[in-house]
């Protein structure tokens, strides 16, 4: 059976991270003479994955143009959130709601990872499944992860506790039909009441107690999310480090 197509939500302003972003999007900083967008696809086409579909927005012409010239060993679309400077994330998942309705695997476009994080998201079962860190110690920021005693997601929010938390989502999920309709329809009901500054985190965290979610550890494999400049140095580490164990 092949794999669900893939969709990386690239719609974002990146303010944070300055001028990295004045007339890019976060997913093209460029990190050691590669792209974060060229680095996820090429992971997706080594995992197996045939199919991505980028949601743009800011700066979505540069993405355009970079699909257009790649080589990338899957066959890459963009899709335009036009409403990407006024809304959150959410909105962006469900600009592509045809997409992940079929089932997708989901990735935020501003990580970089080691790329057989998605070897093991291309293995996995049936259900919906979120790649969570457990190794490394949870603050405000993170989106945390509970569970209940059978493993099954229960929350993922920024706002759970640390101490009840079991790591941190790294922006990577795979759904199932049943797990993207539920959620898209999640993320319907939250954007209907006005809600569009959420991330669609919440749209899952709305229905976890029904999704059944199981996780997958990143098991002390580098990763990072680049949101400010500490990240970007951070991220510029990771990338060097992943590129060295791969040469």
């Amino acid at each position: 059976m092949s794999l669900p197509t893939a969709v990386i939500l690239a719609a974002g302003l990146g303010r944070r991270l300055g001028d990295h972003t004045t007339s890019l999007p976060k997913a093209l900083i460029d990190l050691h003479g590669r792209t974060l967008l060229e680095r996820s696809l090429a992971a997706l086409s080594a995992a197996g994955f045939q199919r991505a579909c980028i949601v743009t927005g800011h700066c979505a012409e540069t993405i355009d143009d970079v699909v257009a010239k790649g080589h990338f060993g899957i066959e890459a679309v963009t899709r335009f959130n036009p409403n990407y400077a006024t809304a959150n994330n959410i909105v962006s998942f469900l600009t592509v709601e045809d997409v992940v309705e079929q089932g997708c695997v989901l990735l935020n476009s501003d990580i970089v990872f080691d790329a057989s994080i998605l070897v093991d998201v291309a293995a996995a079962g049936p259900g919906t499944w979120l790649v969570v860190d457990s190794d490394e110690p949870l603050g405000a920021e993170e989106m945390k992860v509970s569970v209940d005693a059978a493993g099954r997601l229960t929350r993922v929010n920024k706002l759970l506790d640390p101490a009840e938390s079991v790591g941190e989502y790294i922006g990577i999920t795979r759904f199932d039909v049943e797990g993207g309709r539920k959620c898209l329809d999640s993320a319907h009901r939250l954007v209907d009441a006005g809600q569009v500054d959420l991330y669609y985190e919440h749209a899952i965290d709305a229905v976890a107690a029904d999704l059944g979610a199981r996780l997958l550890p990143t098991r002390r494999r580098l990763w990072t999310e680049i949101d400010d400049e500490a990240d970007y140095r951070r991220g510029l580490r990771e990338a060097a480090e992943l590129d060295a164990a791969a040469s």
